[in-house]
């Protein structure tokens, strides 16, 4: 059994220009990546996963959750509650990245998981 994902939006509303300036700050040590990159050169390889892309899906699942993975849970006193339920899937994983960034935090949400127990030995 896998864990269980908890997205909590702990402000009025999402705080989006927050989140988006969070999502601009580069980590501490990492260096521009499109520094050297010429804009009209195809791609080398498949790019990594941008987090300005994960930022753009949690503005989307804000508004159609089910469509996004996440599952929205009624009768609490939270202003929006939902769940990732596979800690694995692509919903958590981008979840993930945002927490890791602060960009959840920024925009007002709060992220919060359970482990089996396996994971927790």
């Amino acid at each position: 059994m896998h864990g269980v994902l908890t997205l909590e939006l702990v402000a009025e509303r999402p705080d989006w220009l927050g989140a988006l300036q969070a999502a601009l700050t580069l980590p501490p040590g990492m260096p521009e990546r499109r520094a050297d990159q010429d804009p009209w050169a195809p791609p080398r390889s498949s790019r990594p996963q941008r987090i300005s892309d994960d930022l753009g899906w949690l503005r989307a699942a804000m508004d159609d959750p089910e469509a996004c993975g996440l599952h929205a849970l009624d009768g609490t006193a939270a202003v929006g509650l939902w769940e990732a339920r596979e800690e694995d899937s692509e919903p958590s994983g981008r979840l993930h990245r945002l927490d890791q960034r602060g960009i959840l935090s920024a925009a007002g949400f709060l992220l919060s998981g359970t482990q089996d127990d396996a994971d927790s030995q």
